[in-house]
């Protein structure tokens, strides 16, 4: 990496979010448009999840006016921290640091352990063979060593492993990843020991989607107090959202809460959004609906009071929740759109397509 570059990209992107953020903040504030983090400032910290497209473009200040913290959403993880020839590349989450340091924001590190987007190199040797047991544990410690010394004292919490949790009923564990087929569970706590080792100051997360499913949620909880009762540094458990306008959530959500806040874990929504289409998680794709549903009046109304519903919730337990992170900040670059169905447009946040309020949320904001 070059380090002359690097430097001079941080320091572009300071000067850019600092820019951006004192005339469009500043425009924010003459229309009156309500900030989420001031909303909530005595209720617990919002953030947005973002990306070096996100902070050089005009919805950083989006990010600026309603965020007090962000997550990278890609730019952390393994396949792009650590290159095709093995060597650290730290550039892009280093813009997003800048990017919070330059805006006074709190930084959540996503994430260290995680069976997608980390090469299959990973688990091999150099013959490509997997690795055995220890090479593996070997290599993590290596990975979560070198990430947490990176950005110690720039990032106050980690997401540490991420889905790890089976959606099958019938299956406890993700047992059909690397991770699993060479380790077994033990790469959980491991994992966890290792951060631990390299920075004992911040909070360790474990992390996973559909935690308001009963069986899902059992599983995970079961997993955690085992964790917990063999001594293993968990501070948190990350409630990633990823909900759909069709879930229980208003019955589902504080059973969850409650249930993980029991075993004295603060708990996290790490990465909200609310798809106004079916259910997808887990899902065969080739099944999922593939038309285009209109933003209809009706639309907006079912999204506004599910993110009504969500939020009720979240202050309520605002005594157990210690941060609430969208998944993105506006539709125009949500990860719905494109991931699930390839080319269905989704609506999942609180801004549109044109970077304006929807009517969720002023049901998120409009409370009091």
């Amino acid at each position: 990496m070059n380090t002359n570059n690097n430097t001079l990209n941080i320091l572009l992107i300071t000067i850019l979010s600092l820019h951006m953020g004192c005339s469009t903040a500043n425009k924010k504030e003459e229309e009156k448009t309500p900030s989420l983090k001031e909303v909530y400032k005595d209720y617990f910290p919002i953030g947005a999840a973002i990306n070096k497209q996100i902070i050089q473009n005009k919805d950083s200040a989006l990010v600026q006016y309603h965020a007090s913290s962000v997550t990278a959403d890609n730019d952390m993880k393994y396949d792009r921290t650590v290159n095709g020839k093995g060597e650290y590349t730290f550039e892009n989450g280093d813009q997003i640091v800048a990017f919070a340091q330059a805006n006074n924001m709190l930084v959540r590190g996503h994430t260290l352990a995680w069976y997608h987007q980390t090469r299959d190199s990973f688990y091999q040797d150099s013959l490509g063979n997997d690795l055995s047991k220890p090479a593996l544990l070997k290599k993590m410690q290596k990975h979560i060593h070198s990430v947490l010394n990176h950005y110690k004292g720039q990032v106050y919490c980690w997401d540490v492993v991420n889905e790890a949790i089976s959606d099958y009923d019938d299956k406890f564990y993700r047992d059909d990843i690397k991770y699993f087929e060479i380790a077994g569970a033990d790469y959980i706590e491991v994992a966890f020991r290792y951060a631990y080792e390299a920075d004992s100051t911040i909070k360790l997360f474990y992390n996973d989607y559909d935690l308001i499913n009963p069986q899902k949620r059992e599983k995970t909880y079961q997993m955690l107090k085992e964790l917990l009762d063999r001594g293993t540094p968990i501070h948190g458990v990350g409630m990633q959202g990823h909900y759909v306008i069709e879930d229980s959530v208003a019955k589902l959500l504080p059973l969850a809460i409650d249930r993980f806040a029991s075993l004295g874990l603060e708990v996290q929504i790490t990465e909200l959004d609310v798809s106004v289409y079916p259910y997808y998680h887990n899902m065969d794709r080739s099944t999922l609906p593939k038309e285009i549903k209109p933003y209809t009046p009706e639309v907006a109304e079912a999204l506004a009071k599910q993110y009504h519903d969500i939020f009720t919730i979240l202050r309520e337990k605002k005594d157990k929740i210690t941060n609430v992170t969208f998944w993105g900040i506006a539709d125009n670059r949500t990860w719905l759109s494109h991931y699930v169905v390839k080319g269905r447009t989704d609506y999942p946040l609180l801004f549109d397509q044109d970077l304006l309020p929807k009517k969720a949320f002023y049901k998120v904001t409009d409370f009091k």
